[in-house]
C-alpha cells in the first residue's frame, strides 16, 4: 500500500480512546476487539496488499490463537490512545497505556510493519525492547536486523522513498486491486477507512475466495472425470454381461468340438447348432492356450456376465447418482462456503454450536443446522439411524433433521412441514414449488475427506413445496396439539 493512503488513515484516527477486550485472528487478518464499541480494528497483513481499518463486519470467523497469548496478556484492558506513522516507511505504531497490578501506568507500542513481503506485528515496551512479535527473524535469517523477544526494536533500513502526495478523492479500485483516484466508478469512496474496508472485503477477500472456489470446483471436476471413466468401464462390462447366452453358446460349441482345437490356433469355424439352419460361426481363440483353457475362458465370461449383470446395473446407478451429487455441490459453492470450510477445525467441533430446535411432542423434534459445520455435526454425529433427513434438491441449504424418538412411521403433516422448512433455510427461500429430498439418516453418509456439510444419500423421495418460516411452522405445530 502506498504511504500516502496509510498516512491519510492515520491522520483520520490520530487520537483515540478505545479499550481493548481481546485480539483474535483468521489467516492473515488480526482483529482488535474493544470492550464497548461494536467496531473493531482489523489489521490486514495479506500478501496482496496490507493496511488497517475499523469495521463492524462479522463475515470472517475470527478465533482465539494461542500464538497471540502474550499480545492478549499485555494489551487486554489497555487503552489505545494514539496512532502514528513513521516518516521513513509504511510502519504504523499504536500507543497503548495500562495500569498494572501495582497501580503503575505501563505504556506499550504495537508496531505494524506494512511492508510488502515483510508484514509483521511487533509489541514493545516504552524502552523499545520487544515483548513479542508475530514473525520472529533470527540472525541466521537476517544478519542486519533481528526481530526477537528481549531485543531492541530497529526500524528497517530500506530503500523505500516516502513521497508525500495529495490524494484525489473519490477513490476506487479495479479488478486487479489497483487504486483509482478521481474515480468515476459507481462504487467510489471519499473516506479512506471505508475505502480500505471495501478494498479488503470486496476486493482482496473476494478474489481470494474466487481462487479457492475455482480450486474446489477443479477438485470436484476431477472426481467427476474419475467417475465418468468408471461409468464407461461399467457400461462396457454391462454390454458384455447382456451377452451371457452368447458366451455360453460359444463355450458349449467349443466343448463339443474339443478334439478339433489345437494350441496355436487363433480361431475356429464351427456349425452353430443353437440357431436354425446351423449357420457357420467363427470363434476367436487364444493361440497360447490349449483347448480346455479356451473353453474355460468362455465359460468364465458366461458366469461373470450372468452374476454381474445385476451388480453392474446397481454400480452404474450408484455412480450416476454420485456424479449428480457432485454436480449439485459445484452449483452450491459460494464465498461463504469457502470461508466456513477454511474456518472449520476438529478442535472446536462441539463449541459454539447453537442448533435451531422445534419440539413437536414426546415422539418428534425438528432440528435445523444453519452452517456447514452445524450441518456436519447434526447429520453425521447427532442424528440417529431412524431420524429423517431433509435437504433442498437443487439449491444450497441447511440440513433439517426430524428426530424420530419413538421410531414411528413418518407422519404426512410433519413430512410437509420439514420439507417446507428445508426450502425456507436455503437459497430458494423466496421461490415456490421447491424440490426437497428426504430420506432416513441411515441412508445418508459423509465421504471420507469431504468438506464440512457435504454428504451423499440414497433411497430418497422428492417433495415439491413452498418455503415455511420457523415462526409459522411453530404456529402450525401448536395448532396440531
Amino acid at each position: 500500500m502506498k504511504y500516502k493512503y496509510l498516512a491519510e488513515w492515520v491522520n483520520s484516527y490520530k487520537n483515540l480512546n478505545i479499550t481493548v477486550k481481546e485480539i483474535k485472528r483468521f489467516e492473515d487478518q488480526f482483529a482488535f476487539f474493544s470492550q464497548k464499541e461494536r467496531q473493531f480494528l482489523q489489521i490486514n497483513l495479506s500478501s496482496e496488499d496490507s493496511f488497517c481499518f475499523f469495521t463492524d463486519s462479522g463475515k470472517l470467523p475470527f478465533s482465539y490463537d494461542k500464538r497471540l497469548i502474550i499480545f492478549n496478556n499485555h494489551l487486554s484492558k489497555a487503552k489505545l490512545e494514539k496512532v502514528n506513522i513513521s516518516e521513513k516507511d509504511r510502519i504504523i505504531t499504536l500507543e497503548f497505556s495500562k495500569v498494572d497490578i501495582y497501580n503503575q501506568k505501563q505504556n506499550y507500542f504495537l508496531i505494524i510493519e506494512l511492508i510488502n513481503r515483510f508484514q509483521n506485528l511487533i509489541l514493545t515496551k516504552s524502552d523499545n525492547v520487544i515483548i513479542d512479535c508475530w514473525k520472529k527473524i533470527s540472525f541466521a535469517e537476517n544478519s542486519q536486523r533481528q526481530i526477537l523477544p528481549n531485543t531492541k526494536y530497529m526500524i528497517p533500513n530500506s530503500e523505500y522513498k516516502n513521497i508525500l502526495e495529495e490524494i484525489h478523492f473519490p477513490v476506487s479500485f479495479d479488478s486487479n486491486l489497483k487504486i483509482i483516484e478521481n474515480s468515476q466508478k459507481e462504487e467510489r469512496f471519499d473516506e479512506i477507512n471505508l475505502f480500505f474496508e471495501h478494498l479488503y472485503y470486496d476486493g482482496i477477500l473476494k478474489r481470494r475466495n474466487e481462487k479457492l472456489k475455482q480450486k474446489k470446483i477443479n477438485q470436484f471436476e476431477k472426481q467427476i472425470q474419475k467417475k465418468q471413466k468408471k461409468l464407461k468401464k461399467l457400461e462396457i462390462e454391462l454390454s458384455d454381461a447382456k451377452e451371457e447366452n452368447f458366451w455360453k453358446q460359444k463355450a458349449e460349441l467349443l466343448k463339443s468340438s474339443f478334439d478339433k482345437i489345437k494350441t496355436g490356433m487363433n480361431s475356429i469355424k464351427l456349425k452353430n447348432y443353437f440357431l436354425e439352419g446351423f449357420p457357420e460361426i467363427e470363434i476367436d481363440l487364444f493361440s497360447e492356450k490349449n483347448a480346455q483353457q479356451n473353453i474355460n475362458y468362455y465359460f468364465k465370461k458366461y458366469k461373470k456376465a450372468k452374476n454381474g449383470k445385476k451388480i453392474i446395473g446397481q454400480q452404474i446407478a450408484k455412480t450416476e447418482n454420485e456424479i449428480e451429487i457432485i454436480n449439485r455441490e459445484i452449483q452450491e459453492i459460494d464465498e461463504d462456503f469457502i470461508i466456513e470450510e477454511k474456518s472449520y477445525s476438529k478442535k472446536n467441533k462441539r463449541k459454539d454450536i447453537k442448533l435451531k430446535k422445534l419440539k413437536v411432542d414426546e415422539n418428534w423434534e425438528i432440528i435445523i443446522g444453519r452452517t456447514s459445520k452445524e450441518n456436519d455435526l447434526l447429520t453425521t454425529r447427532f442424528a440417529k439411524p431412524h431420524d429423517w433427513w431433509f435437504h433442498t434438491r437443487i439449491f444450497r441449504g441447511t440440513h433439517v433433521i426430524l428426530r424420530n424418538l419413538a421410531k414411528k412411521e413418518l407422519p404426512e403433516n410433519l413430512k410437509i412441514i420439514c420439507s417446507r422448512l428445508a426450502a425456507y433455510f436455503s437459497k430458494a427461500k423466496k421461490s415456490s414449488n421447491v424440490p426437497v429430498d428426504y430420506t432416513q439418516i441411515r441412508f445418508v453418509r459423509k465421504p471420507k475427506g469431504s468438506p464440512a456439510g457435504y454428504v451423499v444419500y440414497k433411497n430418497q423421495k422428492t417433495l415439491f413445496v413452498d418455503p415455511l418460516s420457523m415462526r409459522k411452522a411453530s404456529e402450525i405445530i401448536r395448532s396440531l396439539k
